[in-house]
């Protein structure tokens, strides 16, 4: 079968640059009014989106350094010790968590009751429909590599939290917040039967 070539200025584009990507809450804090700390609370301290499809909706596409015409998403959360994501979940899409460095708990359920731990090297693909959450437990700034495949770049504006995570942004930033939230594809009503 013939190959194809590719120059080098079309292979770099293709190449992240771990240095050149501006975190996805800047962007967040700057188009929609959600406060950098709400969208951090909500995410991970910092998120840095490697790679996209071009026109994936959803909270996490914000200016991929790559673009994909494969249904995935690439990220590397970067958490300084104790920072986790609030509880969340995903109907649509498969999110898979690989620890880079440092410690990481899991935890899963709607209630976070059940956990389990990840050590550099380990990794867990948690299911659709699962309520789960990450948090950085060792002492020092840990990295998580999230990879979110999915069946069409609509299925990645699923993310619902429960309730008790909406109480926890509402005492925080006020009644507003979740209407903010609501705005990029953030629900909350995770564990209910609605």
């Amino acid at each position: 079968m013939k190959t194809i070539h590719v120059s080098p200025e079309e292979m770099e584009a293709r190449t992240a640059r771990f240095g050149q990507i501006t975190p996805q809450s800047t962007s967040y804090a700057e188009d929609t009014g959600i406060p950098k700390e709400a969208y951090e609370m909500l995410t991970a301290k910092t998120l840095y989106l490697l790679m996209s499809p071009e026109s994936q909706g959803g909270p996490m596409a914000q200016a991929p350094a790559v673009t994909t015409a494969d249904k995935m998403s690439v990220i590397i959360a970067e958490c300084p010790p104790g920072d986790r994501p609030l509880l969340h979940a995903h109907h649509k899409t498969n999110e898979t968590f690989f620890c880079l460095n440092g410690r990481f708990r899991i935890r899963w359920g709607d209630e976070g009751e059940n956990e389990t731990y990840l050590e550099p090297l380990d990794m867990i693909a948690v299911p659709p429909g699962v309520v789960r959450d990450f948090t950085n437990v060792s002492d020092e700034t840990a990295r998580l590599l999230v990879w979110i495949t999915g069946e069409a770049e609509d299925d990645f504006n699923d993310i619902e939290m429960p309730p008790v995570e909406a109480e926890k942004l509402q005492q925080k930033f006020g009644a507003g917040i979740l209407d903010k939230f609501a705005a990029i594809g953030v629900s909350f009503n995770a564990g209910l039967d609605v």
